[in-house]
């Protein structure tokens, strides 16, 4: 697809327009775009382009639009909505979490550092092995010669 002179123009200014004036936009086209009356001529006007005129100014025309007439910002902080609270801890000892632990337990249920010793664990070593000797090689067959360059 070859472009003309016009649309490369045309598309460099929107590229312009983009990278440096679409975030936030201008007020004139702030204003503009605020009003449903000013979408409509907009997209209208964008529509107009890609049907008629050519496609990829038509394409670019679109996003300009985009970034251009949304209502978010990235990154936005809201300074009237306050962020909620992160619970912090703030017991004091261990005696006081055993004790809540121990409210929220069932009657007759024990924590497991009262339990004692695991059921399921393997029983302990009866006795330790002894380690592997080596054995010497026999004869030629077992001496190694490395070639040396």
């Amino acid at each position: 697809m070859r472009l003309s002179t016009v649309e490369i123009v045309v598309v460099g200014v929107v590229i312009v327009y983009l990278a440096f004036f679409s975030n936030p936009p201008p007020a004139f086209v702030k204003s503009l775009l605020d009003t449903p009356i000013g979408k409509i001529v907009a997209l209208l006007a964008v529509l107009y382009v890609t049907v008629y005129q050519s496609l990829i100014i038509g394409v670019f025309l679109a996003v300009a639009f985009i970034m251009s007439a949304s209502k978010t910002t990235e990154y936005l902080d809201n300074p009237k909505k306050e962020q909620p609270k992160q619970p912090s801890s703030n017991m004091g000892s261990m005696a006081e979490a055993k004790d809540i632990i121990k409210s929220m337990m069932k009657k007759g249920d024990k924590l497991p550092s009262a339990q004692g010793k695991s059921v399921t664990a393997p029983p302990p070593a009866q006795h330790k092995p002894k380690p592997a000797t080596p054995t010497p090689p026999k004869g030629k067959a077992g001496i190694e010669k490395f070639a040396s360059f």
